[in-house]
């Protein structure tokens, strides 16, 4: 069976121990090897990436003697503590090393004389403490070489090759096949042999990892806001050797975007944007393997449980936002281990400690996700308390430990910037509840309420929306039973009431959803949600067809299930293809297609799509040009002059995602800007401003700009006096610099 292969925390100690030392020793090899001067690149990072992904997490699990954990646990756990390992390692010899005379404690020499020397300790432990276990495993080669298998690991291969072929060729075909291969999935697995259920994870992570590679893998560089501010505080770390926690910005508190990239850039030799790119989507995909089991522990149905995480994909959000947020991708492994953990009510010392870990690991990878988890268990365990459920991972003593965790982790790193974040939210929704509670557009899902389709295919889009979210509010009225009957699932029962209240809180509250983006709330809500909403869907159709039966006096129940589960996975395969947008870029669409099917369209500057939609394309990726431009005044710019251009959210990507210009040196460029603001300091023009003659203007949801709102596309030529009266310095046709005299 494949899933043996990755039980390897079941193998025998000794054979387990020569097939970690053997990976040990050949990344050791090949760092040697390129030291002088043959270097193997591709099998560096290969063996490279294997090692550190698994080896530590799998040593740990033999030291805490956690077996039998299955396949998806045993890789998810693995992965987990792996990363959390690479985390606390830099964290702990970023605090020791200065203070023996070693200045660069996050480079090669030391990363890798301290990681071979700690995990020869624990390999050491490891031996003694589990020795005496033993078991039997097989593996049979056939299973790879299988028609379903082949047809599953075709989904990522596509998507690497797809995502080629639209960007040297603009050519989006490959990337269409991968996505009706993929609706294809759930058909194939429910009505037929074809995909066994022993195949469902495999099924699950190549649909994953196939989403999550479309969009980073088009684009040359990073793409969207939040990944070039995460590569800006990992140029730091990576770049000096030592990580600043002094530093007062939320980004830099994350040793998921700073120590962790960091370390894998040393031992990988791998750039920042091929990390963020390519293996941070590697892990991610492993979440979804977690909610497997989580759903299947819930419900203990095979078939609904898998029907669950594709409906996790579906939702655009998953593989179109969340690709560019590298904090948010490792921090929800964490999340969904300790979701797995809750449920497990098999309480164990080993287990408990598996906990702690992952929860000061969430903790230290994303403060918001941190802050959503512990609000969640405070909500369960206030509602255990009233079933008088004492069996539980969620106790006041495990609560309280987080929380202290939490708060002093962001109190002392990054001068408590994350606990100020939060702080300054509250008092802005506190400020506002008095005068814009009835105030729809201080939610930032009013647009999508309030705004009128413009064509068919907009309408269906947004009514399978709504019939997801009917689904998901008819499905959670069986939280309610499922609490009063004390099932197993009581404690998932009582993190669904958090989520729903989570949600509540995104409706009810002004410029709550905001804070942390209404798309990536639902995201993180469906993570527990999506099941209510199969059953919801099974609910309503079910009802339907008994009406039916009931008008033609028929009593057949196989007609009921069938149609039911028919009608079920019809809606979610729509909704799936509506997220990817594949209808719109097959009608051609001008304003519904997705960045990676309409890619070619939108570097040829395609007049039938929107203007809007062309500039925040080009805001959100910078060119080869704007790249350039970063790096000449990276290297040539006075350090005391400021830099100031047009924005897009809350900064310029190319200028802190390439350039390196420290966002309290890049200032907003406006019409309203006046050159005696600007004497002294650059002017900064990229490709939006140079060749489609604008600029931009746009902060965050909530907080507009005092001059000019919250988004304002302006024309160049508003500022051609500023630019008359400074001297331009740098042009490569693209983009421009000026100095201001």
């Amino acid at each position: 069976m494949i899933a043996d292969l990755f039980q390897i925390n079941d193998w025998e100690i000794k054979k387990f121990l020569r097939v970690v030392l053997a990976v040990q020793l050949a990344i050791l090899g090949l760092i040697g090897l390129a030291a002088f001067g043959f270097d193997i690149p591709i099998l560096r990072k290969i063996v490279g990436f294997i090692y550190l992904t698994f080896a530590p997490g799998l040593v740990i699990l033999r030291v805490l003697k956690l077996h039998k954990l299955g396949a998806v646990k045993t890789l998810l756990y693995s992965v987990g503590l792996s990363l959390a390992f690479i985390m606390f390692l830099g964290l702990f010899m970023n605090s020791i090393y200065p203070h023996i005379g070693i200045s660069k404690p996050i480079s090669t020499l030391p990363l890798i004389v301290t990681l071979t020397t700690i995990m020869g300790l624990m390999c050491f432990i490891a031996y003694r403490r589990d020795r005496d276990f033993q078991t039997t495993s097989r593996f049979e080669i056939h299973d790879i070489l299988s028609p379903p298998v082949l047809l599953l690991m075709l989904l990522p291969l596509l998507a690497v090759v797809g995502t080629q072929i639209v960007h040297y060729y603009q050519n989006n075909i490959p990337l269409l096949v991968m996505i009706c291969l993929i609706a294809l999935v759930p058909i194939l697995a429910i009505y037929t042999k074809f995909i066994p259920e022993r195949l469902y994870p495999l099924a699950i992570y190549c649909i994953a990892l196939a989403l999550l590679w479309q969009l980073p893998l088009v684009f040359k560089y990073l793409v969207q806001w939040d990944s070039f501010g995460e590569s800006y505080y990992f140029n730091l770390v990576n770049g000096s050797g030592i990580w600043n926690f002094e530093i007062n910005k939320t980004y830099n508190a994350m040793l998921s975007i700073t120590i962790l990239p960091s370390i894998f850039s040393q031992l990988l030799d791998m750039s920042g944007t091929a990390i963020f790119k390519i293996i941070y989507p590697v892990w991610f995909a492993f979440a979804p393997l977690g909610l497997y089991e989580i759903y299947k522990r819930f419900n203990n149905n095979y078939k609904k449980a898998f029907l669950a995480v594709f409906f996790v994909m579906s939702v655009y959000v998953f593989y179109l936002e969340i690709p560019s947020i590298g904090r948010q991708m490792v921090a929800e492994i964490f999340y969904v281990s300790l979701v797995m953990l809750i449920i497990d009510r098999e309480v164990s010392i080993s287990k408990t400690a598996l906990f702690m870990i992952f929860g000061a690991s969430l903790i230290v990878s994303l403060y918001s996700l941190s802050y959503l988890f512990i609000g969640f268990m405070v909500i369960s365990l206030i509602i255990l308390y009233f079933l008088k459920e004492k069996r539980s991972r969620m106790t006041i003593y495990s609560i309280t430990l987080l929380a202290v965790m939490c708060l002093a982790w962001y109190m002392y790193v990054s001068n408590a910037a994350p606990l100020s974040a939060l702080a300054r939210l509250g008092k802005h929704i506190y400020d506002a509840s008095g005068t814009d509670l009835f105030n729809i557009y201080t939610r930032d899902f009013a647009s999508v309420l309030t705004a009128t389709p413009p064509s068919v295919l907009h309408w269906t889009n947004r009514i399978l929306l709504y019939l997801m979210l009917l689904f998901m509010a008819i499905g959670g009225l069986t939280v309610i039973s499922s609490l009063k009957r004390k099932e197993v699932g009581v404690e998932y029962a009582s993190l669904t009431v958090g989520n729903y209240i989570l949600l509540g809180l995104c409706i009810a509250i002004p410029f709550f959803s905001s804070s942390l983006n209404m798309s990536r709330m639902f995201h993180i809500a469906s993570l527990i949600l999506a099941p209510f909403c199969i059953s919801g869907a099974e609910i309503v159709f079910r009802s339907f067809s008994r009406f039916i039966q009931l008008i033609r006096h028929s009593t057949s129940y196989i007609t009921i299930s069938r149609v039911s589960t028919g009608a079920t996975i019809t809606l979610l395969v729509l909704y799936f293809l509506f997220n990817t947008r594949l209808p719109f870029e097959i009608a051609k669409d001008p304003d519904g297609r997705s960045s990676p099917l309409a890619y070619g369209h939108l570097i040829n500057n395609d007049k039938a799509i929107a203007q809007t939609r062309i500039i925040q394309f080009w805001s959100n990726s910078p060119t080869d040009q704007d790249v350039y431009a970063a790096y000449w005044i990276q290297k040539n710019r006075n350090n005391e002059r400021g830099v100031y251009a047009s924005y897009w959210k809350i900064g310029v990507p190319a200028l802190l995602g390439y350039g390196m210009i420290p966002p309290e040196q890049t200032y907003n460029l406006t019409p309203k800007t006046r050159i005696g603001r600007v004497k002294g300091n650059y002017i900064f023009l990229n490709y939006v401003n140079v060749v489609l003659g604008y600029g931009t203007t746009r902060t965050m949801p909530g907080q507009p700009d005092p001059e000019l709102g919250d988004i304002y596309d302006w024309h160049i030529s508003e500022i051609s006096p500023l630019l008359e009266s400074s001297k331009k310095v740098y042009t490569n046709g693209s983009s421009e610099i000026y100095l201001v005299p």
